[in-house]
C-alpha cells in the first residue's frame, strides 16, 4: 500500500526567443497547448512505479479534491484496473496540481495549486479506516510525504502501532515536518537536505552521511536508513549498523523529478520479492539511474530494469 500526498504533474512545453518588455522575464510561446500532458505525481507516482514494475494487489490511499483534477486521477487509476476506494474526496481542498512550464528541455517556472493544511478529522478517519481494513493483505506500506497535509502526527499515531503488530514493512520517504514521528519504521529513505534538517548539521562528506544515518537510526529506532546523496549515490545503514555506499548508476541527468519516488517503490518491491536490503538498494539505485534520463515524472518498467541489470549496471560492493 502507498499512503500519502496524491498529486498531478502537468507539463506545458514552449519555446523562448525573447524577453518580455513588461518585466525581465522570458516569454514562453506554448507549443503543446492543445492537449494536457498530465501525469501521476507524489504518492500516485510511487504507486504508478509499483504497477509499472509488475506489482499486483497494490492499494493507494490519500486525499483528492472534488474537482476536475481529482476526477482525472480516479479515471487514470480506473484505466489501470486498480481499486480507487482509497481516494478520499474532500470538497474543501483542491487536488494538488504542479504545472511545469518547459522550454528547451528546461523548467522555466513551476505553478503549484495546493492546500498544505492538515486534512480534516473526517478525512483522516476515512483514510485510517481504509488502511486498517486491509492490514491482513499487506506485505509492506510506503508513506510518501510531500507535506501537503495527508501525513501528520495524528494519522501516524493511529496506524503505526497497528502496522508494527502485523510485522508489515514500513518504508518512509519523509519530509521535515513529520520526520520525527516515524518511530520504529522499518526503513527511512530521506535525501541529503531532509537528513541534514533532522540531525541539524550539513552533510558534506561520506563520514557526515554515515554519522547522520546512524543518528536517524538511533533516534527513531528504525531498522535501516537509506540516505539519498544525489550524484554521490546512496548510503545504506542496515540493522546491524553496517554501511554500504552505493555509487550512482546514472550516466547523464536530464531531470530528477520523481526519482525519489522510483527509489522507494523499487526498493520495497525488491525487498518484498525476497532481496536483502543491500540488494534492494542497489536495484533501486539502477532504477533511479533510468528515470532521470527522461524529462518529467516517469515510471521505470520491469523490462527497462532487467535490461539495465543485464548490461552490468548493477554496482557491486
Amino acid at each position: 500500500m502507498v499512503v500519502g500526498d496524491i498529486m498531478l504533474d502537468e507539463y506545458v512545453e514552449g519555446v523562448v526567443d525573447r524577453i518580455s518588455p513588461e518585466a525581465p522575464i522570458p516569454v514562453v510561446k506554448l507549443v503543446n497547448n492543445q492537449e494536457r500532458d498530465v501525469r501521476m505525481g507524489g504518492a500516485a507516482n510511487v504507486f504508478n512505479n509499483l504497477v509499472s514494475l509488475g506489482g499486483r494487489n497494490i492499494f493507494l490511499g490519500g486525499i483528492i479534491g472534488d474537482d476536475t483534477n481529482g476526477t482525472m486521477i480516479t479515471e487514470k487509476l480506473n484505466s489501470q484496473g486498480v481499486e480507487t476506494a482509497g481516494l478520499i474526496v474532500d470538497s474543501s481542498r483542491p487536488t494538488t496540481l504542479k504545472t511545469r512550464i518547459i522550454a528547451h528541455n528546461q523548467q522555466v517556472i513551476r505553478l503549484d495549486r495546493e492546500e498544505r493544511m492538515p486534512v480534516s478529522s473526517a478525512g483522516r478517519a476515512c483514510l485510517v479506516n481504509f488502511i486498517t481494513q486491509r492490514l491482513d493483505e499487506l506485505d509492506a506500506i510506503i508513506f510518501s510525504d510531500y507535506e501537503k497535509g495527508v501525513i501528520n502526527k495524528e494519522l501516524l499515531e493511529e496506524v503505526l502501532p497497528l502496522l508494527e503488530q502485523k510485522d508489515i514493512i514500513i518504508a518512509v520517504d519523509p519530509k521535515f515536518s513529520n520526520f520525527r514521528y516515524f518511530n520504529n519504521a522499518t526503513i527511512l529513505v530521506p535525501n541529503r537536505k531532509e537528513a541534514s534538517g533532522f540531525v541539524r548539521h550539513e552533510i558534506e562528506t561520506e563520514q557526515d552521511a554515515r554519522a547522520a544515518a546512524r543518528d536517524i537510526q538511533e533516534n527513531l529506532a528504525c531498522e535501516c536508513v537509506l540516505l539519498k546523496l544525489g550524484e554521490q549515490g546512496m548510503l545504506l545503514i542496515d540493522g546491524e549498523g553496517e554501511g554500504a555506499l552505493i555509487h550512482t548508476a546514472a550516466e547523464q541527468v536530464y531531470d530528477v523529478t520523481g526519482a525519489g519516488d522510483t527509489v522507494i517503490s523499487t526498493l520495497v518491491m525488491a525487498k518484498t520479492a525476497g532481496a536483502s536490503w543491500k540488494e534492494a538498494a542497489r536495484i533501486a539505485n539502477v532504477a533511479a539511474g533510468i528515470v532521470i534520463h527522461y524529462i518529467g515524472t516517469s515510471a521505470v518498467t520491469l523490462q527497462q530494469l532487467k535490461c539495465a541489470l543485464l548490461d552490468n549496471k548493477f554496482p557491486v560492493p
